[in-house]
């Protein structure tokens, strides 16, 4: 009976025992709820909830509404994080649901941002690195993402290359000039494999983050001399589906291009000018000159502007559509997006094609996997002459014609005209006689796999291929061009000017793969709640081919068959090529941080490339950053409430450069290696055999760079205000280089060895301001950087060029000082650098040594590097509608001028306008010379400061505005949101730069295809 009782008293207190403790676990295991807002109180699905205060840790995304649930009680710790946004903490102090608001910005402390092999919390950064959200991108609605980073990075110069659709992109310099034998540009990655900015649609970039320090850009090794750009892709988000529509129709212009004298009879006679002063008979007669002066058929004695004619308007449209969703278990992203694209001027067609998918599977509650595609087709048509060279017909055709007969027949004008000289077919006969077809094809397909091994310890691997695949095709034939003017029969005479009866077909073929793996273990620890471990360790390997073939054949039947097949072998002309280069690396990271005080960073990366002799090829480089965040002091921390963030960073490294390149700029994948190109027999021009035609050097390394970095961060009175400032110096060695040295009678091209060295110093500032008063935002950032580039080491100088303590490629002119009004003028100067006779209305150059003689010695050096480049932008929100403007600015760039557009009657071009107010002796003129012909060999053919004009600009560079229907409103029609807008792009531009667009005055020449002034209206729509 005893026994019984026990037994049942032992039930009963198990039974107790089991009931309390299952409350207790039900009370420990209360599920929170929430929602997530941004600052307009829209929902923000995607956003990473973690309970810090759990043993596990335990995380969950919110949903298309912003909500989540997990499990937690009071007194927990929760931590929300979301890229582009500003991480909020709170601690739960009730069981009722939580409305969380998060911040976003483009700079704020929680942000967390993507770094090489991962992502950190931009507070906790010890290295130099700026992101750019995708939301700020898009709200610039042009074709080519990569021109959206200009002035969104400081230390980041963009120049855009031409306005040519499709072939809009950009080139990068960070932190000034740093090579003359390898490539200048950045790295390049896309979701962490190497990839192409440019084709990518704007709308599937989350975020930009470029590393700009040698410590954050280390972990690239020998790739990551000129610095990294890190795009990364979006991606699916846990919740309901969503449904984006994103749609804008535009229309682009010309920014700005030279003012050239488009009057008839002004032309001629200053054309007869100038043929007097060169001692040659007079262009035109004057019963030619009067027939233009008295003649009231305004088509038949024209006043034409070319540049008018051929620089119109081009539509643009843009249409993106989004699929997004998924569980805590999956997740997903489909993006399809079209552009449309005409140019300004006729015959260019450009359509792109873009899709992005993105899709992860939680399998197992510790393994992830995943698979990211993005994929491109453009499909380009252009003239078969383009860019720049199109537009330089334009600037080489007189005023005294139009493109068309003036009988009205339609029949294209050729610049034969009568007395014309020229020879140039003009851009008519251009578009009438054939054109570009290119096809591109790009794909980026990868697959990864996430597994959580331990607690803290994560593997991850990457497999990816690149493909890219052009075809293209020059189709060219000729086509019948008249005489402007009519002969004395009153026959429009044919012109045989460019061989119209030519007809052929370029077409080739360029394919280019390649393959990566990376393999990476990630640990994070916290020892004592106050000591922050982490560590990367990985392997990487990339393999790239590329492969290209090409034909000409002529003399086609007909002008419409566009296969090399429909024409005769005989005069065809065949090449080939193929080109493979092989990386192997390991590399890792260490973080730690005691209490978020004292950071401290080390990265390295062991590289082995095929682009460098078997003895050097493998190189160690490696990186290491300190900061001190003053601010979590207690002297500051519990004083001094109004300082957010306060931070001192400094970093150091040595980083490599395998991209090689030729001395004409184009890659060279073996420079070690003698190279043996095909010889033919000179008298039947078939290929016989090799031949050795450069000279190799087995001793060629790496090009290092070494740069340090100092920087202070703040952010004041609650994100009120805050500045980000940089100092650095950046020392490049071992720069390849052509010896110069060797004699001619070698008979073999010089070999590329390691000889110079140049540094770059620079300062960087942002400066940023944002608040919110009621419902009023509004907002204000800065950017600012500054460099002076100096060369320290040569193989051998080059007078303005390449010497020692001058920056790089200097301008050596003459210093032009006005000019000469007389020959008693003339007579009392120092002997000028002339070949020819001096004549009033010459330039007059500046004795600089004062020997009474203007010779070589005499030169000055002008650097091409700008004084600083800036930016700024303004912003404001109030209830639905949003204003923003963007400024961008280049401050003391020079650049030499000549050619078209600039020098008088270049093939029988117009000059400027300024040549009206051009010396002569009623017309004493001390700022324009006398008109001259080119290739006059007095001194205003010298190369003189009269030539170097300053190239600054401020330009208005957007401007933005759009309205946000209430939200219900937008419901009505079942839409979580509906959103208008118009934009402004190159709105307006202030210089003093006399010549074409001064973000393309790079070269000089007047004749290019200018940037583009873009009106947009669009139109956002989520469901």
């Amino acid at each position: 009976m005893k026994s019984e009782l026990k037994k049942m008293g032992w039930h009963c207190f198990l039974t107790v025992f089991t009931i309390c403790l299952c409350i207790y676990n039900a009370r420990a295991q209360t599920i929170i709820k929430g929602q997530i807002f941004d600052t307009t109180n829209q929902p923000l699905p995607g956003a990473t909830v973690t309970n810090l205060s759990s043993k596990e840790r335990s995380k969950t995304i919110s949903d298309s509404n912003g909500e989540f649930s997990i499990s937690g009680e009071k007194g927990n710790k929760l931590e929300v994080t979301m890229i582009g946004y500003a991480g909020k903490q709170i601690t739960i102090q009730n069981l009722e649901k939580l409305n969380i608001t998060l911040q976003e910005s483009d700079n704020n402390l929680d942000e967390v941002i993507v770094v090489g092999y991962g992502t950190q919390k931009k507070i906790n950064l010890s290295g130099s690195v700026s992101t750019v959200t995708g939301k700020t991108l898009t709200e610039r609605p042009i074709p080519n993402v990569q021109n959206l980073l200009q002035g969104r990075v400081s230390g980041l110069d963009v120049v855009q290359s031409t306005g040519e659709p499709g072939r809009d992109g950009a080139n990068f310099r960070l932190r000034g000039f740093g090579s003359t034998g390898a490539s200048p540009n950045p790295l390049v990655l896309i979701d962490g494999v190497i990839g192409t900015m440019s084709n990518l649609s704007p709308h599937d970039i989350e975020s930009v983050t470029v590393l700009k320090d040698a410590s954050s850009a280390s972990i690239y090794g020998a790739r990551a001399a000129n610095g990294v750009i890190l795009v990364t892709t979006k991606k699916g988000k846990a919740g309901t589906n969503v449904i984006e529509y994103n749609g804008n129709y535009g229309l682009s212009y010309a920014t700005k291009y030279p003012d050239l004298i488009t009057n008839s009879v002004t032309y001629m006679e200053m054309y007869n000018q100038a043929k007097a002063r060169s001692g040659q008979p007079a262009q035109y007669t004057q019963a030619q000159i009067d027939a233009y002066r008295n003649n009231p058929n305004s088509e038949q004695y024209p006043n034409f502007n070319w540049l008018d004619y051929v620089l119109g308007k081009g539509p643009i449209q843009n249409h993106n559509l989004g699929f997004s969703g998924g569980t805590d278990k999956s997740t997903y992203n489909l993006s399809l997006n079209y552009l449309d694209q005409d140019a300004i001027t006729k015959g260019y067609k450009y359509k792109r094609y873009n899709a992005l998918l993105d899709y992860t599977n939680r399998v197992h509650n510790r393994v992830k996997v995943g698979t990211n595609v993005n994929f491109s087709y453009e499909d380009f048509k252009a003239p078969w002459l383009t860019n720049d060279d199109l537009l330089l017909l334009a600037y080489a055709s007189a005023p005294t014609f139009k493109p068309f007969l003036p009988d009205g027949s339609g029949r294209v004008a050729s610049r034969d005209y009568v007395s014309s000289g020229g020879t140039n077919r003009t851009v008519e006969e251009v578009y009438n006689t054939g054109g570009q077809f290119t096809k591109n094809y790009n794909v980026n397909a990868q697959a990864y796999v996430d597994v959580d091994i331990l607690k803290g310890l994560k593997w991850t691997t990457k497999a990816a291929i690149t493909f890219f695949n052009q075809d293209f095709r020059n189709r060219q034939f000729g086509s019948p061009s008249f005489a402007y003017q009519p002969n004395a029969s009153g026959i429009y005479e044919q012109v045989s000017n460019g061989n119209p009866n030519f007809v052929g077909l370029r077409q080739s073929s360029a394919r280019n793969i390649t393959k990566t793996l990376y393999s990476t273990f990630n640990y994070n620890k916290t020892f004592a709640n106050a000591h922050n471990f982490s560590a990367l360790a990985g392997y990487e390997q990339q393999d790239n081919r590329s492969t290209s073939i090409g034909g000409n054949r002529f003399d086609f039947p007909n002008n419409t068959i566009m296969e090399l097949d429909g024409s005769s072998p005989i005069n065809q002309t065949l090449n080939g090529s193929s080109f493979e280069w092989g990386l192997q690396s390991l590399f890792g990271r260490v973080n730690y941080d005691y209490k978020g005080k004292y950071l401290l960073e080390g990265n390295i990366r062991y590289d082995g490339t095929s682009r460098v002799d078997p003895r050097y090829r493998w190189g160690t480089f490696g990186g290491g950053s300190a900061a001190w965040k003053i601010s979590e002091e207690s002297f500051i921390k519990d004083n001094i409430s109004w300082i957010d963030n306060l931070k001192l960073r400094a970093s150091y490294g040595v980083l490599g450069n395998q991209e090689i390149t030729n001395p004409d700029g184009s890659a060279n994948y073996y420079p070690y290696q003698d190279i043996l190109p095909l010889t033919s027999y000179p008298f039947t021009g078939l290929s016989s055999g090799v031949q050795l035609t450069r000279l190799t050097t087995k001793d060629l390394r790496w090009e290092k760079t070494a740069i340090a970095d100092f920087g202070l961060d703040f952010d004041l009175f609650k994100g009120l205000f805050g500045a980000t400032v940089s100092w650095y110096n950046k020392n490049t060695t071992d720069i390849l280089a052509q010896r110069a040295d060797l004699p001619a009678s070698v008979g073999l091209t010089s070999p590329i060895v390691n000889a110079g060295a140049m540094t770059n110093k620079g300062i960087e500032i942002e400066l940023r301001h944002q608040n919110r008063i009621g419902e009023f935002t509004y907002g204000a950032n800065f950017i600012f950087h500054s460099y002076r580039n100096k060369v320290t080491k040569v193989l051998a100088e080059t007078l303005g060029t390449f010497e020692v303590g001058q920056p790089y490629n200097n301008f050596f002119v003459y210093d032009w000082i006005g000019i000469f009004q007389s020959q008693a003028e003339i007579n009392a100067s120092p002997k000028q650098p002339s070949s020819g006779v001096l004549k009033p209305g010459d330039l007059k150059i500046r004795d600089v040594d004062g020997n009474g003689t203007v010779g070589p010695e005499d030169r000055i050096r002008i650097s091409r590097f700008p004084d600083f480049t800036y930016s700024f932008g303004l912003n404001a929100a109030y209830k639905g509608f949003n204003l923003s403007a963007f400024f961008q600015g280049v401050q003391g760039q020079k650049v030499q001028v000549s050619q078209w557009g600039y020098e008088p009657f270049m093939q029988g071009s117009a000059p400027p306008s300024k040549f009206l107010d051009a010396w002569s002796p009623t017309n004493p003129s001390n700022t324009v010379p006398a008109v001259y012909l080119t290739g006059y060999q007095g001194v205003s053919g010298y190369s003189s400061t009269y030539f170097i004009q300053d190239a600054s600009y401020l330009r208005l560079k957007n401007l933005y505005l759009s309205y946000t229907l209430p939200e219900k409103i937008a419901k009505k029609i079942a839409s979580q949101g509906i959103t208008i807008y118009v934009s402004g792009d190159n709105l307006i531009t202030w210089t003093k730069y006399e010549g074409n667009d001064p973000e393309r005055a790079g070269s000089g020449r007047f004749a290019q295809f200018p940037q583009l002034r873009i009106y947009t209206a669009g139109l956002k729509v989520k469901f």
